[in-house]
């Protein structure tokens, strides 16, 4: 087999780690606080809920930072009410790159200073999230000393990499947790597709054998199956393996409107079209198809009723045989003979 060609076929579908990083910020992020930041979930009046806002800043702070290559990182900026009264905002950065950018922290800095100031806050936590290589210790918080003047800033950093794996196994009642070991298990593998498969299938196991909500469930399922990505053929093998996955109370589940549009924009983006318009546009067609089917049926049927009162008119009024008619009419002597039978009887 060519190179070229080996290489595609062993080559797995390009994963959009940005945007399901902030699907999964978007639907599990009091969980999330509650992984990284107890004591700031315990902060939280999540009754008064949260506000995720508006991305104009994050999206013009992007170009003042220049990477070679695709970015690898995503940003969430979400406003909460503390139970003591004060608004709160919580900044969170993740890093999908395997080799992290000189300057990191200063970026951090940067980000937190200018949100600040659009947002006029002063109560900001900033969150980084390291799903690849582990970064350099100077890297997680921002120092500047310039004659007598000192800046100082720490950040929360979470690394995929160091946390233990039994830890993290412990705690998958968290979807969180499931999401870092998912990440972890991603950046150990990345040399070894086969070893990714069987730690995707044992994520799956994991979650199922967890007493999480249905919703969750449904959802960190959908998150590891595209985050933890497979060449190609691994991934039919893959599948081919969890569509027996049994889930608990599988009789009695219902899912909401809300999960099945998320798997649904989830699958569109990842598969370049909508599962549901497709099966709309497949049941139409079949609708259209039945429809034709029976108006060709009720034609042939009319078609045959007309051609039967000609033969009784051929034999009862104009006392052809039944031969001659047969042979008109392209039948068989046999039905024509029933046909004139059948007549006769229903005179009487």
């Amino acid at each position: 087999m060519p190179k070229s060609k080996k290489k595609q076929k062993e080559k797995a579908k390009s994963i959009d780690y940005d945007a399901l990083f902030k699907e999964f910020i978007t639907e599990f992020f009091p969980d999330f606080i509650a992984f990284v930041n107890p004591a700031l979930y315990e902060a939280i009046d999540w009754e008064k809920g949260f506000v995720f806002l508006e991305q104009e800043l994050i999206n013009a702070l992007r170009g003042k930072f220049k990477v070679r290559g695709k970015r690898r990182h995503t940003d969430k900026l979400v406003k909460v009410h503390l139970k003591e009264g004060n608004e709160h905002v919580v900044f969170v950065h993740g890093e999908f790159q395997h080799k992290i950018e000189l300057g990191f922290a200063l970026r951090m800095y940067t980000y937190r200073t200018l949100i600040g100031l659009r947002y006029n806050v002063e109560d900001i936590t900033a969150i980084a999230v390291f799903t690849g290589a582990a970064p350099p210790l100077e890297e997680r918080s921002y120092f500047r000393a310039s004659f007598g003047t000192k800046i100082s800033y720490d950040f929360v950093s979470i690394v995929a990499v160091e946390y233990d794996e039994q830890a993290l196994i412990q705690a998958a009642d968290n979807p969180f947790a499931v999401a870092i070991l998912a990440a972890q298990y991603t950046y150990r593998s990345r040399k070894s597709p086969k070893l990714r498969m069987n730690l995707k299938i044992k994520l799956f196991e994991l979650i199922n054998s967890r007493n999480l909500d249905i919703e969750k469930l449904v959802r960190l399922l959908i998150f590891v199956k595209e985050f933890v990505d497979l060449p190609i053929e691994l991934e039919h093998e893959f599948q081919e393996t969890q569509f027996s996955l049994d889930f608990p109370n599988s009789i009695n589940m219902t899912i909401s409107q809300s999960t099945k549009d998320f798997a649904v924009g989830l699958y569109e983006r990842v598969f370049g079209y909508n599962p549901v318009e497709a099966l709309k546009e497949e049941k139409k067609k079949s609708r259209e198809e039945r429809q034709a089917a029976i108006e060709a049926q009720k034609r042939e049927e009319e078609e045959r009723l007309r051609l039967d009162q000609v033969i009784l008119n051929l034999y009862e009024m104009e006392k052809f045989t039944i031969a001659e008619i047969a042979g008109l009419a392209m039948k068989s002597e046999e039905y024509v003979q029933e046909l004139i039978v059948a007549a006769n009887l229903g005179k009487e």
